[in-house]
């Protein structure tokens, strides 16, 4: 997975907050953590939406992660602007690999993935990277845990791997182009 260009952080760190709240409203009607959650986000950008989850869903634990450094720093500025008094203690950003994450096996109870999955890939058209994307989410997922995610690339592909090894969507939203799915894992 390769840093994400000027035109993608732009849009990742300006642009997306409109859709972002569109997004949380939708995952708050078709999503419900555990007490005591411990989730984790798969290429946070500049942390809104962990700021969304963290606030609105209360999760006990929210790692938000992100290859590139330069969105681990542009989160650390939005949040110190949304939290002035420093950020939550449930709440931690890290640099990650999608491809390797630094994470024991079955560490959380949610994982979040908004327009991350496709870029697993060194370009954003070839999916071969995102089978092995999934496998270290699956691996990072507790037993009977949630996937959700937002994808507007490699849709048919990212569901067709979750089906095949027993994960049932639970809720599906269709957009102009986008997709966003809660699935869970098989207990």
């Amino acid at each position: 997975m390769a840093e994400m260009n000027a035109v993608s952080r732009f849009f990742v760190n300006t642009l997306k907050a409109r859709a972002n709240t569109r997004l949380y409203r939708w995952l708050q009607e078709h999503l419900a953590l555990p007490a005591g959650a411990a989730c984790l986000e798969i290429g946070g950008g500049n942390g809104n939406m962990a700021a969304r989850i963290v606030d609105g869903l209360s999760p006990a634990r929210y790692v938000a992660t992100d290859l590139d450094p330069r969105q681990i720093e542009a989160a650390r500025q939005f949040l110190a602007e949304r939290y002035p008094q420093g950020l939550p203690p449930r709440l931690e950003l890290r640099a990650a690999d999608m491809l390797a994450l630094p994470f024991p096996d079955a560490s959380f109870d949610a994982v979040f993935a908004f327009a991350a999955i496709h870029h697993a890939s060194p370009s954003h058209h070839d999916p071969s990277n995102v089978p092995r994307a999934l496998a270290e989410i699956d691996r990072v997922l507790r037993p009977g845990g949630t996937l959700a995610y937002q994808e507007f690339l490699h849709k048919d592909r990212i569901r067709a791997w979750l089906e095949g090894r027993g994960y049932r969507v639970r809720a599906r939203a269709n957009g102009w182009r986008v997709e966003t799915v809660v699935a869970s894992k098989p207990a």
